[in-house]
């Protein structure tokens, strides 16, 4: 069908992107399910999941609350998550005033703009590059992720996420990840065609790290990486 043809090529071009990943396989299976769709089916199909899903992040954030005390925390956070935006929105209704160690989150440096939105919050908030986390961990009792992907035995996040979750757990501090149950990727429901190291990231441009790079020079940019789940205390989603 060239509807469905047409949807593989999205999820061919964002494989990081688990969210559309979801939304595209429920579609998909819609469509199969009803083959002569309509427009009008096509748009109650896009109503009916938005409204089961589109307070999932709100309800993630309660439940890590619910069971983790962050009054009074030091945390680290990396790089720019919508889950975390939510997470301290409800914390500042709430009056929850933890210390925020906010990473640049180089090399696109995204970890600045959540600095900013968290200002904006009235929380305190401390940025540095996540070099030198080493520097500060003594001031900080906790980091929290959140995650663009989730398997069974891993997460999907911005690169700097593993080393900074080695060194957490070098200074025995714990690690959490924030993140909806639609992150969850099943691999088996993955088509065979995609490739067994999915996602397969395209490489970034080389400018963002040098701005003026060598035609001799070889220079790698990329925004993800997998962090096993063996390193990590706990993850809260909306379950």
């Amino acid at each position: 069908m060239a509807l469905l043809e047409q949807l593989a090529e999205p999820e061919q071009h964002f494989p990081q992107f688990a969210l559309l990943f979801h939304f595209l396989s429920e579609l998909k299976a819609f469509i199969i399910k009803n083959p002569s769709v309509t427009g009008n089916l096509l748009e109650k199909f896009v109503l009916h999941y938005r409204n089961r899903w589109e307070n999932t992040q709100q309800k993630a954030s309660e439940n890590l609350l619910a069971n983790l005390s962050l009054s009074g925390k030091a945390i680290l956070l990396h790089s720019n998550s919508s889950a975390i935006h939510n997470l301290f929105r409800l914390m500042a209704k709430r009056k929850i005033s933890p210390t925020i160690w906010q990473t640049v989150s180089s090399p696109a440096n995204e970890g600045l703009k959540q600095a900013e939105i968290l200002k904006e919050l009235k929380f305190d908030v401390h940025v540095f590059h996540e070099d030198a986390t080493s520097k500060f961990i003594t001031n900080i009792d906790l980091a929290l992720f959140g995650a663009d992907l989730l398997w069974d035995y891993a997460f999907l996040n911005k690169t700097g996420t593993l080393p900074l979750t080695l060194l957490f757990r070098h200074f025995q501090k714990p690690v959490y990840v924030l993140a909806e149950s639609r992150k969850k990727i099943n691999t088996a429901a993955i088509s065979e065609k995609r490739p067994g190291s999915f996602p397969d990231e395209q490489p970034k441009p080389a400018e963002e790290i040098m701005e003026n790079p060598l035609p001799e020079l070889h220079v790698h940019n990329y925004y993800f990486e997998k962090i096993p789940l063996s390193l990590i205390k706990q993850i809260f989603t909306e379950e």
